[in-house]
């Protein structure tokens, strides 16, 4: 990654639109944690943790023994959610000072925006006193969505960005050839050709369920890679672009004709299933699923899984960046034990753990550099290279035509969560209804005008 990248990236997330934040969101309570911990009469300090209900913290909580033998005054106590619910629980919390967690599980949508509004604390002082931690080590376009202002208030356990992974063996019995850099037309024809229904095989699995991480996390980079943008600079929304039409268009022929049924009820846990399971042929989505394709304990297609990027059309921008991140709530009396957490799940150490004891495909993708020194690893990993360029490509602040927005599977704005979520139930009930994407254009558009003021207010800071 070259310096000039690492820096535009870092001023996606500290420049003035960020900075603008804690005027555009709730405020918590003025009340500043003491890090002093509150041991119990056993000398035990108990933190609650909030993890997301995907593969990597579930290779946490497994391991979790580990962390509390080598850390005897510390227990963890986890409450474990889909990830919507568990956005929607923390976000309530954080913003109204309530949070009864320590320790949350967060993507680089919430931790700038978070960080601005005094809901996390600042994790510098903890890095000061940790010469093991090694900072340095972090992928640089991971760490630069973790920090605002020269402050880091997460550490990252899996970072992602986007890749098609299709199935080599299905295809060189078809006589079918993946390109080395598909485009959204090769993916439609190949699943056109790939798809067996007899065989109870869809051509490709893509998220369709009804939120922003699971309909609009598949369509967005499509978008992109149409050249669609939502907003143009006057904050006019444009999902009725000519360019926008044709992604939904897409992106609605490839789950109807060619998808795994119930399309507009899958998000990630149901497209890694069909695909392990030998039910798609295709799977366009995180760059960490690799992981659980390879791994051998739940895995029917290990060592038979092609990973391509993610496919193209006339711009070639759009993969996407993403990191689930350990996060110290400001309100938490327990933020010494809470490090202790985070130290030992965002280490070096940790990947060591991880390969030896539940397999080396599982461990931590894109996260740090060293990782990739590792001959265990990469042996067993064959998704590893791939994933790591694509994150370090990926550029949330590029978009095909100006925009004044940043972000590529989500806007960095306070109010995505809303009308992203809007616009994902329009896509989602096309899927099952036959609505051109024309229509669901202009029902998006409606509801993107309806934000309109709002974001255009956010992002000049008034």
């Amino acid at each position: 990654m070259t310096q000039s990248h690492t820096a535009k990236l870092r001023r996606w997330r500290t420049g003035a639109a960020i900075s603008s934040v804690a005027a555009a969101a709730l405020a918590i309570s003025g009340c500043t944690a003491s890090t002093t911990p509150n041991n119990g009469e056993d000398g035990v300090t108990t933190i609650t943790v909030a993890t997301a209900a995907v593969p990597q913290f579930d290779d946490i909580r497994e391991l979790t023994s580990e962390f509390e033998a080598a850390n005897p005054d510390v227990k963890v106590e986890y409450v474990n959610l889909p990830e919507d619910q568990l956005r929607d629980q923390l976000t309530q919390g954080v913003a109204t000072g309530s949070s009864p967690f320590d320790v949350v599980s967060i993507g680089p949508l919430e931790v700038p925006l978070w960080a601005q509004n005094g809901w996390l604390a600042p994790l510098d002082t903890y890095l000061e006193g940790d010469t093991e931690f090694d900072e340095g080590d972090i992928v640089p376009a991971v760490l630069s969505g973790l920090t605002l202002d020269d402050q880091l208030y997460g550490v990252p356990i899996s970072a992602e960005s986007s890749m098609l992974m299709y199935r080599k063996d299905l295809f060189d019995a078809a006589g079918l050839e993946m390109p080395e850099k598909p485009t959204w037309d090769d993916v439609t024809q190949l699943a056109e050709q790939i798809q067996d229904p007899s065989q109870n095989l869809a051509g490709i699995c893509m998220r369709g369920d009804a939120s922003w991480g699971a309909a609009m996390a598949a369509l967005n980079p499509m978008i992109n890679a149409y050249g669609g943008v939502w907003y143009d600079e006057d904050w006019t929304p444009q999902l009725s672009s000519p360019e926008a039409v044709a992604a939904i268009d897409s992106y609605l022929n490839l789950q109807r004709n060619y998808g795994v049924p119930g399309a507009s009820s899958n998000g990630f846990p149901e497209c890694l299933t069909a695909f392990t399971q030998g039910n798609a042929a295709m799977w366009f989505d995180a760059t960490s699923a690799g992981s659980s394709v390879e791994n051998p304990d739940t895995s029917a297609v290990v060592g038979k899984v092609g990973y391509a990027p993610a496919p193209v059309e006339s711009w070639d921008g759009n993969g996407w960046l993403w990191s689930w991140n350990l996060s110290i709530t400001s309100t938490s009396e327990k933020q010494d034990a809470a490090w202790k957490y985070l130290a030992f799940f965002g280490s070096k150490d940790y990947v060591q753990l991880v390969g030896e004891q539940l397999g080396w495909e599982r461990a931590p993708s894109a996260t740090r550099e060293s990782t990739y020194e590792i001959p265990e690893y990469m042996a067993a990993a064959p998704f590893a290279q791939t994933s790591l360029d694509m994150v370090d490509l990926a550029d949330p602040t590029s978009h095909p035509s100006p925009a004044p927005y940043d972000g590529i599977l989500f806007l960095l704005l306070p109010s995505y969560q809303d009308f992203g979520t809007q616009v994902a139930k329009e896509v989602s009930a096309a899927i099952t209804s036959g609505a051109s994407g024309a229509d669901v254009a202009a029902a998006a558009d409606a509801i993107l005008e309806r934000f309109a003021d709002d974001n255009r207010e956010w992002a000049a800071g008034e």
